[in-house]
């Protein structure tokens, strides 16, 4: 199995559930920024993170984790129950869009554009819609993780997610705070991250 990566990038998230699982893997960092790359992602449009597993190419981060997550149904990062299933789906779909879509356009903002060409009116937008998401996230405090009592793909795009909104400077309260360190303290996602920005 390879999985196709470049340093802090979604890719992270597709090791993290690799790491969690104790699968094994080829990790091939891609030349994604260079001129003259060596090292040319399988995805039609050369994003990361891609994954080819034998026959089967995956593209696209989501559908690469719930492919991992089927390949290795022994673990409860996805859950095969509906109800907890259910559960997990949701909070996914919110960090996909709600969530994520406006903490990377603000991060492309801040990091991938000079400052002098960067849109004030879409910062201060974008900065706003994180700050409504993050506002009517409500964790459980009968649960031990943002789904249930178990570690899941929930998880992983959450806490993820909300790191973004960290790094844009945006205001988390403690309780989120501190669910982002649990998700970060994890010996999975510190072997993730490390392989991640090699």
């Amino acid at each position: 199995m390879k999985i196709y990566t470049y340093p802090r990038s979604r890719s992270l998230r597709v090791l993290w559930a690799l790491e969690e699982m104790g699968a094994e893997y080829e990790q091939i960092r891609v030349d994604l920024f260079s001129q003259n790359p060596t090292v040319i992602s399988p995805h039609p449009c050369g994003k990361v993170p891609f994954l080819i597993d034998e026959k089967v190419s995956v593209s696209e981060t989501l559908a690469i984790c719930i492919y991992l997550c089927e390949q290795h149904p022994d673990t409860c990062l996805y859950p095969t129950e509906p109800q907890e299933k259910a559960s997990v789906n949701s909070w996914l779909s919110l960090a996909l869009t709600d969530l994520e879509a406006p903490a990377w356009n603000l991060l492309k903002q801040m990091v991938f554009i000079a400052e002098d060409q960067r849109s004030p009116d879409l910062m201060s937008y974008f900065t706003r819609e994180v700050k409504n998401v993050i506002s009517r996230i409500s964790l459980n405090p009968t649960h031990s993780w943002i789904a249930g009592n178990s570690f899941t793909l929930a998880d992983i795009f959450m806490s993820h997610a909300l790191q973004w909104a960290k790094l844009c400077g945006i205001e988390i309260h403690k309780e989120i705070d501190d669910y982002i360190t649990r998700a970060m303290s994890r010996p999975a996602f510190l072997r993730a991250q490390e392989k991640n920005n090699q």
